[in-house]
């Protein structure tokens, strides 16, 4: 993650009592799956600021389940406008496709794939993969 974040890169990885260092308490049951948890830091000036001033956000896809996923501001407002307080825009993103998203639940095993091949590209993903399992042996 190190070597990816902040980016746009989702990993998905195992819930564990690290979850309870940043904060999640109560909500532990409520976040990702029983199992698994989706990890993103994006590369956003506004986001990473307000996750500097209040720790990691437990968050959900600003998208209806099944939907395309939202790209832009504007997309999220017509979307889900009738069910949030407000979205925080710093002006439009220069990702204009969705997070590739890397299961890496077994990622102990040398083992990595590829759920959704987003803004960064498959082949790139499993280059970085390989390179750094590389230098672990």
């Amino acid at each position: 993650m190190r070597n990816v974040y902040p980016g746009g890169i989702s990993c998905i990885v195992s819930k564990g009592d690290w979850l309870f260092k940043l904060g999640v308490g109560a909500a532990y049951d409520r976040v990702g799956t029983r199992d698994s948890i989706m990890i993103r830091v994006p590369d956003h000036t506004v986001t990473c600021h307000l996750c500097d001033m209040t720790g990691p956000l437990a968050i959900t896809s600003a998208n209806p389940s099944g939907e395309p996923d939202s790209t832009h501001h504007s997309m999220v407002i017509n979307r889900l406008g009738h069910k949030i307080q407000g979205v925080l825009c710093d002006g439009d993103s220069n990702e204009v496709v969705a997070s590739t998203v890397v299961n890496c639940l077994r990622i102990d095993e040398g083992i990595i794939s590829i759920v959704r091949e987003g803004c960064v590209p498959a082949v790139k993903v499993q280059q970085i993969f390989d390179r750094l399992k590389n230098t672990m042996l």
